[in-house]
This record gives C-alpha cells, structure tokens and sequence, in this order.
C-alpha cells in the first residue's frame, strides 16, 4: 500500500471515527421530590410541598407557612447488553454498566408574601446522564461511547398568587440552567500491515465547567369544588451552548511503522462548540379528595423531543471536518397514577405507578443511551412531626427489553436489558 494511500484511509477512519455527542428523552428526570415520587410523579393538581415549585409552581400559593426542604434522589443503573446473533458483536457477546450511584439534589425555600401570594425559591435536576461500560478498553462498543456523563443544574425563583376563595392560582418562575457534559471513547483503523481494525487513539470531549441559558415555567390550578383539583404546568424549552475542548490522545499498536502514521495523522487539542436543545413540558393532572382521608391523581406529561432534529459539533481546527448527527426523535408521553393516604396527623402513605415512551428510534439506541418504554411503581411515607416533616420513597423502573433489530446506524446490534431504582428522601422544616 502506499504512504499516501494509507495516509488518507487513517485520515477517513479519524473521521468518521468521532461521533458527536447525543442524547435521548431517557435522561430526563422526574425525581425532584420524595412526596411526588411516592405518587409516581402524578403532582401537577396536588402540588402540596415545596416541591411544587418544579412539579406546579401555581401550587406555592396555597402553602402560608415559611418553609425549607432539602433532599435528593439516589439512582442506581443496572443494564445488560447482548449481542445480536447474527448481526456485530455476535451472540457470545455480554456486557454492562460500571456500578455507580446518580445523585440529583434538590431544595426548596418558600416566604408566604401578604394573604395571597407565595415567593418561592427552588433548586433541581431536570435532566442527567450516565452510562459507562465496564471493562471499557474491552468492551465491543468502545468506538461508539465508554463513558458519557451529563450534569445539570437548576435554580429558579417563583411567584404565585391565588384567589381569596382559593379556587384559582397561578404561578410562574424564571429557570437558570448550568450543564457540563464529556464524552469518552476510542478510535479505530484498519492495521495495514494485519488488516486487523486496532485502537489508535482515545478521544475525550468535554464541556467548561459552567455553560448556561434561562427559561421560564408557568402554571395554574382550578379548584371548581372542595374535592377536585385541576392542575397545568408548562416549562418552555431551553438551549444550552457549549464550549470546551477535544483531547486526542494516541494508543501504540506495536507496530513502529503504523503508529508513525497516526501519529502525523492524529489531529491536535482544540476547541470544540456544540450545543443542546432541551424539550419543553407540559404537565396535566386532576386530582381528588373525595374519598375520606385519600388523595387520588392522574397525569399525562407530554416531552418536546420532536424539535431535537439534529446535534452539531464544530471543531476550532479546519482541519478537523465539524460533525453533523441527525437525531429524529419524537414527542413522548408519560401517564402516572398517584395516591396518598393520610393515617394520621403525622403519617401519610403514597403510592404510585408511571408508564414513560421512549422517543428514541431504534437506529439510534446503542452504547451512548439505549433507551426503551418502561413502567415503574412508587411506595412512600411521610412522617410530621411538630415542625420538621421527613418523606422517603422508592421507585422500581424496569425497562422493557430494547432490541435494536439489526438496523443500528453504527452497525453495533443486540438487546439492551436495563432496570433502575430510585430512592428519594426530603426532610422540610416550617418556621
């Protein structure tokens, strides 16, 4: 083969090599307070705690006590990936996730404001990403995503005002935004000299600390009698535009001749610009106290991922072709279920069962996020006493098994088996 053969394949292999980052409506996180979650997030007309000021910010209105609460939910992965039959990496193939703990935060302040209004502080995690394989030099789809990690952050100040008669509220908040995603994984070329496809370099693209935007959220509830509820949240979509850098670094095959190459080849440290558009929210609940000592909801949640068409990764260097990746999602629903149970002045009991879509097409489900359709159940207990008020919950959410059917756009083919549990925790105090 001639040098300048050879040289030009490396180059192309490069590449086509470097993916951009990408995410999918299973980053999206629900878990933003310990008393929703036990409903299976069905919150949007009961809205009862601090917490509503991510859940319904229409719903501080009706709470006339100063009150804090300080939480977080820990959520645990497991996945399992097995290879196609008959399609790459083949039947003996079965991997999985590294173990690691997910830990959103979240806290809420509320200051009743005259008769009528509440202001509100809150501060949450919307959206968050974790997948890193285990084994990560071994693992087949190490050229696809090792590891992909997005944080995110959000503060937002709130108002609410309602009626006198406390049939109406509304409530709006100002959402700022903080992410930092990275992405790890390896390139491959094709080894001249065994015609064997070799690792020849380790690629990691990673976010400043800080990278911002604002949004806004608004909310209403309708009280028309002393036992329904009608509660509507929209939270509007937001962009994020990042910067940071890509780190190239080269691996040795052994072969002094190729590694001389790559390394000629192998392109330099730069600047990266990307960005992500986060979907809008729209919540719809209608709850009832009819039934002595209960509260029942059902939510329908509608996520704009249809508007996540395509995702950008612009490299400083001309050199370095930028990167175009078409997404295609769609729209996706939630529907959730909730119940809570008052024993007493100082228990209350919840219960809850949720069903989440997948916008994710199958071509697109692979190492980076394989997501899939799945339907969880919620228990929790709230335990008062005096000022101080503590909710525990937990959420098991099985995945349904997601089989990319041969036709993955990275040729990387198989069933992705994967489960999460959710515990979240809030203690609240009232002054």
């Amino acid at each position: 083969m001639r040098p300048s053969t050879l040289r030009f394949l490396t180059i192309a292999l490069l590449t086509l090599s470097i993916a951009p980052l990408g995410f999918a409506a299973g980053f999206s996180i629900f878990e933003q307070g310990a008393k929703a979650t036990g409903m299976g997030g069905a919150f949007t007309a009961t809205a009862d705690d601090p917490s509503a000021i991510f859940y319904n910010v229409a719903g501080i209105a009706y709470q006339r006590e100063t009150t804090a609460m300080l939480g977080g939910t820990l959520i645990s992965f497991r996945n399992e990936f097995k290879g196609d039959r008959y399609e790459f990496p083949g039947p003996d193939t079965t991997e999985g996730y590294e173990d690691h703990l997910f830990t959103p935060p979240n806290a809420y302040l509320l200051i009743p404001v005259g008769e009528n209004a509440t202001f509100g502080i809150g501060q949450f995690t919307p959206f968050g990403l974790r997948t890193h394989w285990e084994n990560q030099d071994a693992f087949t789809g190490r050229f696809i995503s090792q590891d992909a990690n997005l944080k995110v952050f959000s503060v937002q100040p709130s108002f609410a005002w309602k009626t006198s008669s406390g049939k109406f509220a509304i409530g709006a908040g100002a959402e700022w935004r903080a992410s930092k995603v990275s992405l790890e994984r390896n390139l491959p070329a094709i080894n001249p000299f065994t015609l064997q496809v070799a690792d020849i370099g380790h690629v990691v693209l990673q976010s400043d600390e800080v990278n911002d935007a604002w949004g806004w959220n608004v909310g209403v509830i309708l009280r028309p009698s002393e036992t329904w509820s009608v509660g509507v949240n929209y939270r509007a979509p937001i962009t994020i535009d990042y910067k940071g850098d890509a780190t190239f670094t080269q691996i040795l095959t052994g072969n002094p001749q190729f590694d001389a190459i790559v390394a000629t080849q192998l392109p330099p440290e730069q600047a990266i610009k990307t960005a992500i558009d986060y979907p809008d929210q729209l919540h719809i609940g209608i709850a009832t106290t009819a039934i002595p000592t209960w509260t029942l909801e059902l939510d329908a949640v509608r996520t704009g991922w249809s508007d996540f068409e395509t995702l950008v990764v612009d490299f400083e260097n001309p050199s370095t072709p930028d990167l175009v990746n078409n997404e295609q999602w769609e729209d996706a629903w939630s529907y959730r279920l909730g119940a809570n149970k008052r024993v007493n002045d100082m228990w209350q009991v919840q219960l809850g069962v949720v069903y989440d879509e997948s916008p994710q097409p199958v071509w697109n489900v692979g190492p980076l996020l394989p997501d899939s359709d799945r339907v969880g159940l919620s228990f929790g207990v709230e335990l008062t006493h005096g000022k101080w008020t503590l909710s525990l919950a937990d959420l098991y959410l099985p995945f349904v098994d997601r089989d990319t059917l041969g036709q993955n756009e990275d040729g990387f083919n198989g069933v992705y088996e994967t489960t999460a549990n959710l515990m979240s925790f809030d203690l609240g105090y009232k002054f």
